[in-house]
C-alpha cells in the first residue's frame, strides 16, 4: 500500500505540534491548509504533544498566535496525560522536574522537596541545575514514584538541537537502578487517551509526527499507523536497518493535502 492509498484507507489522525505543524514560532509551508482541510473533509483527529516546557494555556495560545484553527478540546498534552496519571493513583506531593509555570496543569499535586510522594520529570531547559537532579536522586533513592512525561533525548529549535528531558531522566535511571513510568509520546497509556478523544479505534488512525521514537515508533506499538515527516527533529528517512519502520515518509504535512 502506498502512501496515498494508506491516507485513503484511514479515518482520523493524531497529529503532533512542534517539528510537525511549526517550529519555533515558524509555521511550517503548508500547515495551515492542512489543518483547515482536515475541518473542511470532517475527518476526526487530535493534536498531541510532549511539550513540557509550557502549560497547556500557553500551547493554545500560541497555537491561536499562528493562526491556526485547533480545538482546545482536541488538544492532549504530556503534562495532561501525567496529571490524569497521578490522580488515578492518588499520588499527592510531588518534585517537579519542570519549569515553574508548568505547575499550573498539576492542581492538586503541590510542589514539594521534602515530602514528596513522586518525581515527575520534563522540560527544565537552563534552569536545571546540580541540586534539582540531586534532590530528585535522593527522593527516588527513598521510594518516590518516578515519572516522566517524555523519554525524547533532544528536539529541534530554531538555532539547533536542544536536550529534552529523557537525557536527564536516563541518567537519573542510571544513578538510582529505577527506571521511571513514561506518561507521555511513546507511552500506550497516552495514545490510548488520545484515540479516546476522537472515538476511533487504533487500526483506524495514523500518528504523523517528526520523531522516529516517539510519534512513530509510540504509536505503531498499540496499532496506528505511523507517518514520518521530515520538517522537524528528523529531517532524513531512517536507513532500512532502523529499529522503527515508518509506514510512510513525508517531507512535510503538506505532501498530504493532494491525498486528502
Amino acid at each position: 500500500m502506498n502512501a496515498s492509498e494508506m491516507v485513503a484507507a484511514t479515518k482520523g489522525f493524531l497529529i503532533d505540534l512542534d517539528g510537525t505543524l511549526y517550529v519555533g514560532v515558524e509555521l511550517i509551508p503548508g500547515a495551515s491548509n492542512f489543518v483547515h482541510r482536515l475541518r473542511e473533509r470532517d475527518l476526526p483527529h487530535a493534536f498531541v504533544t510532549n511539550i513540557t516546557s509550557r502549560p497547556r494555556s500557553e500551547v493554545l495560545a500560541r497555537i491561536r498566535q499562528k493562526g491556526l484553527e485547533i480545538d482546545p478540546d482536541h488538544v492532549l498534552t504530556a503534562p495532561l496525560a501525567t496529571k490524569g496519571y497521578l490522580d488515578r493513583r492518588s499520588i499527592g506531593q510531588c518534585f517537579f522536574l519542570t519549569r515553574p509555570q508548568l505547575i499550573e496543569d498539576f492542581a492538586g499535586h503541590p510542589q514539594s522537596e521534602d515530602h514528596a510522594e513522586a518525581v515527575v520529570v520534563g522540560d527544565m531547559g537552563n534552569l536545571i541545575t546540580f541540586q534539582h537532579l540531586n534532590t530528585a536522586f535522593r527522593l527516588l533513592l527513598s521510594g518516590a514514584h518516578f515519572v516522566t512525561m517524555s523519554r525524547s533525548r533532544y528536539f529541534r529549535e530554531p538555532d539547533g538541537m536542544s536536550l529534552d528531558a529523557g537525557s536527564f531522566v536516563q541518567m537519573l535511571e542510571y544513578a538510582t537502578g529505577r527506571e521511571a513510568v513514561t506518561t507521555g509520546k511513546p507511552s500506550g497509556e497516552f495514545f490510548q487517551s488520545a484515540l479516546e478523544l476522537i472515538g476511533l479505534r487504533a487500526d483506524e488512525v495514523a500518528m504523523i509526527g517528526d520523531d522516529l521514537e516517539s510519534d512513530v515508533g509510540g504509536a505503531q506499538r498499540v496499532g496506528l499507523r505511523g507517518l514520518l515527516v521530515l520538517s522537524g527533529k528528523t529531517t532524513e528517512a531512517p536507513p532500512t536497518d532502523a529499529d522503527f519502520r515508518p509506514d510512510a515518509v513525508l517531507g512535510s504535512v503538506a505532501d498530504l493535502l493532494t491525498m486528502l
